[in-house]
C-alpha cells in the first residue's frame, strides 16, 4: 500500500506540474530581465540621426533666434505691433527650450535601455528633440511686420 500511495502521489505531482507549467514559465519570464531576443539591435539609429540633424539645425536656430530682436529696429521698442512683440517673446521662449530641452531629450533617447519595449519612446524622444529648433527657425522666418 505504501508503494501504491507513493506512486499515486508522484503521479499527482507530475500531473499538477504539467498542468501549471505554462503559469510557472510565464512567472519565470516576468521575473527575469529580457534576453537576447528582447534586445533592440537598431536602437541607436533614431538617436544617431536626431543628434546629427540637431547638430546642423541648432546653430541655425540660435543664430536666427539671436538676430530676431533686430526686427524691432525699424519701429523702435515702443511703436512695434503687438503681434511682433508677442512673436519675439515666443521666439525667446523657444530658443530657451532649444538650448535646454533639446540636449535633455537627446540624452534621454540615448540612455533608454536597448530593449524592444523602449523603441517607440526612444524614437519619440529623439525626434521630439528636433521640434524646438525647427519651431524657432519657422517663427523667425514668419515674423509679422
Amino acid at each position: 500500500m505504501n508503494d501504491q500511495g507513493t506512486r499515486n502521489d508522484a503521479e499527482l505531482r507530475r500531473a499538477w506540474a504539467d498542468a501549471n507549467a505554462a503559469d510557472v514559465a510565464e512567472q519565470t519570464r516576468k521575473a527575469r530581465p529580457g534576453g537576447p531576443a528582447d534586445r533592440d539591435d537598431d536602437a541607436s539609429s533614431a538617436p544617431l540621426w536626431a543628434t546629427v540633424l540637431a547638430a546642423l539645425v541648432i546653430p541655425v536656430a540660435v543664430l536666427f533666434g539671436s538676430l530676431a530682436p533686430m526686427a524691432t529696429d525699424s519701429c523702435g521698442p515702443d511703436n512695434c505691433s503687438r503681434a511682433l512683440d508677442g512673436t519675439l517673446a515666443l521666439v525667446k521662449y523657444s530658443l530657451f527650450t532649444t538650448v535646454i530641452g533639446t540636449p535633455a531629450l537627446l540624452l534621454t533617447s540615448w540612455l533608454l535601455p536597448r530593449r524592444m519595449r523602449y523603441t517607440k519612446a526612444r524614437k519619440y524622444f529623439a525626434w521630439g528633440a528636433l521640434l524646438p529648433p525647427v519651431i524657432v527657425i519657422l517663427m523667425v522666418l514668419g515674423l509679422p511686420e
